[in-house]
């Protein structure tokens, strides 16, 4: 039977209304030998194609077929049941197409089509920098794209700062770190002019990480932000990042941030402590915890931003505000790991969770010590994981996959109960 009499064959069951279990049993045997074919077919192609597809149509169309041609499958009920469900027709029609491609492709041209990358000109995307581009990426959804790009949490997003008679496109704040940020958007070639600008808001702002986006870097700003993260303070940091968009055939653009300039962070901290020796103990363990942290966080996937791993005791996790945050904190003198959510100057906030303690922890599914600190201004909503020990790493994976398992969770019950 060839190719082209199996495929109207298939189509026949796809198409036939009103299926009866003979109809469908005397078609299936007319046909012969598809069984085979197909189950070669998809083994030739198994690597090229078919691994690419979910895994339910991967399931179904390597086994369910199989059942399909059996026919004690047919008298016992489950092949109508099926069909009901609408699984068997949909076997069918994933096999038509994968017949179609084998009728009418040579054996030379078995290859998968790859579209090509346009680049979109930005200005027929935005017309306006603060009008439509600023306020586009104000959004969260497209602010999250930055987030990714450059590691931060931005949140608290403000189009409306003023410095003197300027305006700076956009003022945010770092979740994690309460760091104020800037963003000048440029959708054009960078300019000495918008240099001057960043400098000045920053200054006026007080801001500590200052992002300016352009169309394209010319190389004397390239190496202006590269000489200022070089030679200011640790805590001041430039990022210069090109804005582009590509599309492929008749897709939607999609715009993409590439970073060409940005915080060095080996030379400020070796020019910050070259007096200085090497990190103490608690301070080396804590660095190389962090970074066995980040290697579990981007094994499961990164369900929540990965900072980079430093000397510090606490790593924090994003919510979305800046009012509080899920932290992850090291206390190796009482050995264990705390995650908590910190709640940095809001008591008010603190009470409101704390009056649905019972619902909160009944959705966490683990109690939590609930430290209003009425003698300071933060709050904490505390979970702690026994057994860490900075001499003993054999239970890190352990104390890793739990501390990641419980911020994960509040951030999911606290997230909502924040806004």
């Amino acid at each position: 039977m060839t190719n082209a009499e199996k495929i109207k064959k298939i189509q026949a069951l796809i198409d036939y209304k009103t299926p009866r279990l003979e109809h469908y049993y005397k078609l299936f045997e007319a046909m012969g030998d598809i069984e085979y074919y197909y189950t070669e077919y998809v083994e030739s192609n198994v690597d090229k194609e078919i691994k690419r597809l979910p895994n339910a149509d991967y399931h179904m169309c390597c086994c369910l077929l199989t059942l399909i041609f059996r026919e004690d499958y047919f008298m016992n009920g489950s092949f109508k049941e099926r069909y009901d469900s609408g699984i068997v027709t949909s076997v069918l029609k994933r096999m038509l197409l994968l017949l179609k491609n084998e009728d009418t492709c040579s054996k030379g041209d078995k290859t998968m089509k790859i579209g090509k990358l346009q680049e979109v000109n930005i200005r027929e995307l935005w017309k306006h920098e603060q009008y439509d581009f600023s306020a586009w990426l104000a959004k969260d959804e497209n602010i999250e794209l930055l987030n990714e790009k450059i590691g931060l949490t931005l949140v608290d997003i403000n189009t409306e700062a003023y410095v003197g008679a300027y305006r700076c496109d956009i003022v945010a704040v770092d979740e994690t770190t309460g760091t104020k940020v800037i963003i000048e958007n440029q959708l054009e070639n960078s300019n000495h002019d918008h240099l001057g600008k960043i400098i000045t808001y920053a200054s006026g702002l007080d801001a500590k990480v200052i992002v300016w986006i352009v169309k394209e870097a010319r190389d004397e700003h390239r190496s202006a932000i590269e000489w200022l993260n070089n030679n200011t303070s640790k805590d001041i940091n430039f990022f210069l990042i090109e804005l582009h968009a590509y599309k492929i055939g008749n897709s939607d653009p999609a715009p993409m941030f590439d970073v060409v300039e940005q915080p060095n962070d080996f030379i400020k901290e070796s020019k910050i402590n070259k007096s200085s020796e090497t990190m103490n103990k608690s301070q080396s363990e804590r660095l190389e915890f962090w970074t066995q942290f980040n290697d579990h966080v981007i094994a499961r996937g990164k369900p929540f931003a990965i900072h980079k791993a430093s000397s510090i005791s606490w790593y924090n996790i994003a919510v979305g505000t800046s009012q509080a945050c899920i932290s992850v904190s090291l206390v190796n003198k009482d050995s264990y790991i705390g995650v908590e959510l910190y709640i940095a100057s809001n008591k008010e906030l603190f009470d409101k969770l704390y009056a649905e303690h019972e619902k909160i922890e009944m959705e966490l599914d683990f109690e939590v010590d609930w430290q209003r600190l009425d003698n300071a201004k933060a709050s904490r909503i505390l979970y702690k994981i026994d057994g860490l020990n900075f001499d003993d790493h054999s239970n890190y994976d352990r104390l890793i996959e739990e501390a990641i398992d419980k911020a994960i969770a509040m951030r999911e019950v606290f997230k909502n109960r924040l806004k």
